[in-house]
């Protein structure tokens, strides 16, 4: 029982550490804009083109898609008898992706803001300042290195995409749709019943984390996938969250 906690902790560590990774944030860069000073705030796919173009947008998704899928290989690879490691290197690339540390290390404190002494005082500031993007594509890929055949229903999420062309609506239809998935293949007796467990978890949060994109779905105000912002650059004088030197 000591082993299976300790490799799953290992695991989590290292989906974190890989799903932290800032993809959107660095292309955002190398295209002249931070992305967290531009439409929702957030470093995912969808705000990289809104704010960047569609460069950055497809360098953003590829990294984003990948850092999830090494991250379970990494685990499988590790531990290959232990699926609830699998799972926990899931579940940190999803977190990770969400509350990057990577993102809070390069972002100047805000003066504003008092935080506690180390450790507590490191959440806080991942927390405030960390803010990645909403990890749907972390996920499609971390379910790519956790069980290939899930993304048969990849086609669904495209078809709400390009039928109602909002990102959101279709992001959540991959939160919806992953448990189901994983319980048809429980119940098949192909995958672990942590895999399910997972399912249900990692759903749920996709949909926590797109509560605010519900809210502007419901009140018909939420930007189409594709819709660029009117100001695409970032001066340096305007950057109050600028990179460390």
């Amino acid at each position: 029982m000591l082993n299976v906690l300790i490799f799953a902790f290992i695991s989590l560590l290292i989906g974190y550490g890989l799903g932290a990774f800032p993809t959107g944030y660095i292309m955002g860069r190398l295209w002249g804009v931070d992305v967290r000073k531009h439409g929702s705030g957030r470093t995912g796919g969808t705000n990289v083109l809104r704010s960047a173009g569609w460069g950055a947008f497809t360098l953003t998704v590829l990294g984003d898609f990948f850092k999830g899928t090494v991250g379970v290989l990494l685990a499988r690879w590790l531990f290959p008898d232990f699926h609830s490691s699998h799972a926990a290197a899931f579940f940190g690339a999803v977190v990770g992706h969400n509350w990057s540390i990577w993102i809070a290390l390069i972002a100047k404190p805000d003066p504003n803001i008092k935080y506690a002494a180390p450790p507590l005082g490191w959440i806080q500031r991942v927390a405030h300042q960390g803010r990645g993007g909403a990890g749907t594509t972390t996920a499609v890929g971390s379910m790519l290195g956790l069980f290939p055949p899930i993304l048969l229903l990849a086609p669904i999420p495209l078809l709400v995409l390009f039928i109602w062309r909002y990102a959101s609506l279709a992001s959540l239809s991959v939160g919806l749709l992953f448990p189901i998935g994983m319980l048809f293949f429980c119940l098949r007796g192909d995958t672990p019943w942590s895999y399910f467990i997972l399912g249900l978890v990692a759903g749920t949060l996709m949909w926590l984390v797109h509560i605010p994109n519900i809210k502007k779905l419901l009140a018909g105000t939420e930007r189409r996938f594709g819709d660029r912002l009117g100001q695409r650059k970032l001066s340096d004088s305007d950057s109050s969250l600028d990179v460390k030197p």
